[in-house]
């Protein structure tokens, strides 16, 4: 049997359950729905159109904006409930679809597709020839990404509930990247193809005071890509000789195939025993394994560093495998010991262990004759990683409330030597966190929540890691009239590591602020306005890739972004919306991003609407202005329907 054969046979299963089941009276099937259609096109583009597609990407033509669709017929045989979206059809970077067909006691069956496209071309990104006048990033791509995710359950809602779910994740596209040798690095096209199946299947056993699910699955994976140059000469990034020689490349073939797959099962469990006792666990278990093979053919001039000798051609065969047994587990209670206190405790476990080993094989075609080697290298890394954490929540009275806790995180990793070198330490993580907070509440007008971190970690995992870190959170909500209320946040970070050969420093602060007036409810007219500024600080030290010099790194960021929106009804149903976004940083890279737009939505005559949309979109770098950009968006179409 093919793995995806089995939804259908459930489908029919349950569909055969439903039609035992007797039907009453069939009432007369009711239809709703309405369509979007329309049509959008471009003007006045001018600038960076890679630009303008890496954060935009709204391509012209007619459009699908939006369909919907309810089908009802209660007492139905095969159904009495569908209903269908779509969003974004017609070309734009992400488009959705969604079916939900359903008959009450029998099944429930759900589809969900998505249809993401992603472009990605900086010509001020990883670009070493920018000084040179060469606009060309050599780390972009143009993939689509597809996902489609289903389910399918029987007898929902009762106290043993099947199920079957499926799902897929498949990519592919092209791009640019560089291929690597010592002394030079040459940009050279790629092709990207890679798709992920899981499926998985399981019982919902539904209590009055315990639910429990128990699921067993498992998933394929694939993963090819192509990198490759056939067109002459390519002179790299080396603009001047290395050892006396030019490195050049004349043609290159490499080719990586991954294939891969395991078995997970999981199991999870939730119930309330008590009034005053929940308590929820999850456990799952996978151990997926992958096989690799690579091949790489280049030819050019070459030069070996190690022993500085020169080589015209490079043939490399590998083959290698791993395996990855994982086992998560995490548990919580919630305990109400009094009235006015909660007691929340939460514990968390995440191991893992790899097991690799890879076989190479290299032959360097020389002046003197082939030079061959063969290299065989395996390898283990254990990673555990554990949290618990603890919170008490008291309602001091109707206008407040207080929580406190403890987090503690702790874990290690240790590989194989020499991988970490021959003196290396496993390493570790030890982090303790106290948290505390706040509640307040004046009546229906005011609304004030505070959160506070701080922690003291000695041990980290990576160098830019949470350390000794504060952190903090305030928003709050002021009801000033019926027709007017604010909101605002403030959040900050602070975080420093200052281990040996780490000393990071770290700063963020974030405030915002929105203000929404809906006089009579917005029946007539409304406003939102809202602001937000942001500032970044961050500095660690880095070896310089070329002398191996102790370098600092230093970031810096203000951001300040602003939006309004003006809601106006003119006149029966003609309705105007008028408003705009800007965002301008300043800093390491300074950017000026503006976003205006006016939509009128125009009643034609029953279930009939006329929308009419216009954006323009202008991009501004003063420090890289051949990524500046600006384009004019215009949309029309017809909603039919309610």
């Amino acid at each position: 049997m093919r793995p995806g054969s089995a939804i259908p046979i459930l489908v029919l299963a349950g569909l055969a359950q439903a039609q035992e089941t007797p039907a009453p009276a069939i009432v007369e099937k009711q239809i709703t729905g309405s369509v979007d259609l329309g049509y959008r096109w471009l003007a006045g583009a001018g600038g960076s159109q890679d630009v303008y597609r890496s954060l935009v990407n709204l391509g012209a033509g007619p459009k699908l904006f939006g369909a919907e669709t309810s089908i009802r017929r209660p007492g139905g045989k095969l159904y009495d409930r569908i209903d269908i979206r779509v969003w974004a059809w017609g070309g734009d970077p992400y488009n959705t679809a969604r079916v939900d067909v359903a008959r009450r006691g029998a099944y429930a069956f759900r589809l969900d597709y998505r249809n993401v496209s992603y472009f990605n071309s900086l010509p001020s990104f990883a670009n070493p020839l920018l000084g040179q006048g060469v606009l060309f990033s050599q780390r972009s791509l143009d993939t689509t990404r597809r996902l489609i995710d289903a389910e399918l359950e029987l007898w929902p809602r009762t106290r043993i509930t099947p199920y079957l779910a499926y799902y897929r994740s498949s990519g592919f596209g092209r791009g640019v990247t560089t291929f690597v040798t010592d002394g030079n690095e040459f940009p050279v096209a790629t092709r990207l193809r890679d798709a992920t199946d899981s499926y998985r299947g399981g019982l919902r056993l539904n209590f009055a005071r315990l639910n429990v699910t128990l699921e067993q699955g498992a998933t394929t994976f694939k993963d090819d890509q192509e990198v490759g140059f056939a067109d002459g000469i390519n002179p790299g990034n080396r603009t001047t000789p290395l050892a006396g020689q030019d490195i050049l490349l004349r043609d290159l073939r490499q080719a990586y195939g991954a294939r891969g797959g395991g078995i997970f099962s999981r199991a999870v469990i939730e119930g309330r025993p008590f009034t005053r006792l929940n308590f929820s666990g999850q456990f799952l278990y996978s151990k997926p394994s992958i096989d690799v093979n690579y091949i790489q053919q280049n030819a050019g001039n070459f030069l070996l560093l190690s022993t500085l000798q020169i080589f015209t051609g490079q043939l490399d065969r590998s083959v290698g495998e791993a395996s990855r047994p994982h086992s998560l587990g995490s548990w919580a209670t919630e305990i109400r010991p009094a009235r006015r206190l909660r007691v929340i405790q939460s514990w968390l476990t995440d191991r893992f262990h790899i097991s690799a080993g890879s076989l190479l094989g290299r032959t360097l075609t020389t002046a003197a004759g082939p030079i061959a080697t063969e290299v065989a290298v395996s390898d283990r890394l254990v990673l555990n990683y554990n949290q618990h954490q603890v919170d008490a929540i008291v309602d001091v009275g109707a206008f407040l409330s207080l929580r406190g806790g403890h987090r503690y995180q702790w874990g290690d990793a240790t590989a194989r030597a020499p991988t970490l070198g021959p003196d290396a330490r496993p390493a570790q993580l030890r982090r303790q966190v106290a948290l505390a907070g706040a509640s307040v509440r004046l009546g229906s007008r005011i609304d004030v929540n505070v959160d506070l971190e701080a922690a003291a970690g000695d041990r980290t995992f990576f160098r830019t890691d949470l350390a000794d870190y504060q952190r903090g959170k305030l928003r709050g909500r002021y009801r000033i009239v019926k027709s007017l209320s604010a909101t605002g946040s403030f959040a900050i970070l602070n975080n420093r590591n200052p281990a040996l050969g780490v000393n990071l420093d770290y700063q963020s602060r974030q405030s915002a602020l929105a203000l929404y007036f809906t006089p009579n409810d917005g029946n007539r007219w409304s406003l939102l306005v809202d602001y937000t500024r942001a500032t970044v600080r961050g500095s660690i030290p880095f070896l310089a890739p070329q002398d191996r010099a102790l370098e600092l790194s230093r970031y810096r960021d203000d951001v300040h972004h602003g939006g309004a929106s003006a809601d106006v009804q003119v006149w029966r149903g003609f309705r105007v919306n008028l408003g705009g976004s800007l965002s301008v940083t300043a800093g390491s890279r300074p950017v000026r991003y503006y976003q205006p737009h006016a939509r009128a939505i125009v009643p034609v005559r029953n279930r009939l609407i006329w929308t009419a949309e216009w954006r323009w979109y202008g991009f501004d770098a003063p420090l890289y202005a051949f990524e500046n950009f600006h384009t004019h968006v215009f949309a029309t179409g017809l909603r039919i329907g309610r």
